[in-house]
């Protein structure tokens, strides 16, 4: 379904423009239907909020996909049956997002993400002890 106005299903966000001025402003694009019975846009979080699944992708079709995945290559079928049984249908069935999303949730999370892993003291730090060599100099 494309997304012209009078047949589409909007998103049930609201714009981050709007919610600063304090109003809730509707967001416009087309939604996406969740598990939840919900509508999200790609923006809003369709991907992550309480499984956005493709019905027609069975337990046969996911270990396929993951077959072809580089870190998946020299894994047996046995073994590939054994990780996605284990690791990544007990959280398809809790409805749990990826270890991808989750690391990428908790990378925005961070308010230091721009640090490249080094601590905040650390970092100032490095900041004070540059300060020093340029006051010795002058």
């Amino acid at each position: 379904m494309p997304g012209r106005p009078m047949r589409k299903v909007f998103c049930q966000g609201f714009t981050r423009a709007g919610r600063r001025i304090g109003k809730l402003i509707p967001c416009r694009m087309k939604g996406y239907e969740l598990a939840n019975g919900t509508y999200y846009c790609k923006y809003h979080g369709y991907q992550n909020v309480k499984g956005f699944r493709k019905a027609k992708y069975t337990n046969e079709t996911r270990i396929k996909q993951l077959s072809k995945l580089q870190q998946f290559r020299k894994y047996t079928d046995e073994q590939l049956k054994e990780y996605y049984y284990t690791k990544v249908k007990v959280r398809i069935d809790n409805n749990e997002p990826s270890r991808y999303n989750l690391r990428k949730t908790i990378e925005w999370l961070n308010s230091y993400r721009n640090s490249r892993g080094n601590k905040v003291r650390i970092q100032l730090d490095e900041i004070l002890s540059f300060l020093k060599k340029k006051s010795k100099h002058e």
